[in-house]
């Protein structure tokens, strides 16, 4: 009887082991688009390109109300930039585009302001280093919209505009 319910369990493992090495997505996708999610990818340095390929530099965020930050872009994103380092006018992120501004304060980053594009649309976050939600990317309609919407035509990014 032990030997049964040992062969059992053995293969009931091997099949969910196998099952998960094979299916060809999660349960739920939408997961990769939570807020912790977003900002797990942002901690991923070797993924981003800091605007105008300039990491030391910060900026003053005179125009906005995220205060100092560094501004970075994903490889998609990034694509999509001129030599200058901005989104032409007119043009749009492709898909899968993320842009993340880190919120400086007292030399440490204090607030990630993320936006990520989805389905032709922005999802937008705000978050913190630990992981405490400002404003979350299942909150719709974004506030973030009404700023953003005066970008000067740069698919709602509005640093070029300023810097």
């Amino acid at each position: 009887m032990k030997q049964l319910i040992y062969l059992v369990f053995v293969l009931s493992f091997c099949l969910c082991v196998i099952y998960s090495c094979v299916k060809d997505k999660g349960t739920d996708p939408d997961l990769a688009f939570t807020d912790r999610a977003l900002l797990d990818s942002c901690k991923n340095i070797e993924a981003f390109t800091y605007y105008k390929n300039d990491q030391a530099t910060i900026y003053s965020g005179a125009n906005g109300p995220h205060g100092t930050f560094k501004l970075k872009f994903n490889k998609i994103a990034y694509s999509a930039l001129t030599v200058g380092g901005k989104l032409p006018v007119g043009a749009k992120f492709p898909e899968g585009s993320l842009v993340v501004k880190e919120a400086i304060s007292g030399g440490t980053i204090n607030l990630y302001a993320i936006m990520y594009k989805h389905n032709n649309s922005w999802l937008w976050c705000e978050i913190r280093p630990d992981y405490s939600v400002i404003y979350s990317v299942k909150k719709e309609p974004s506030p973030c919209i009404s700023c953003h919407q005066q970008s000067g035509n740069r698919d709602l990014v509005n640093s070029f505009s300023f810097y």
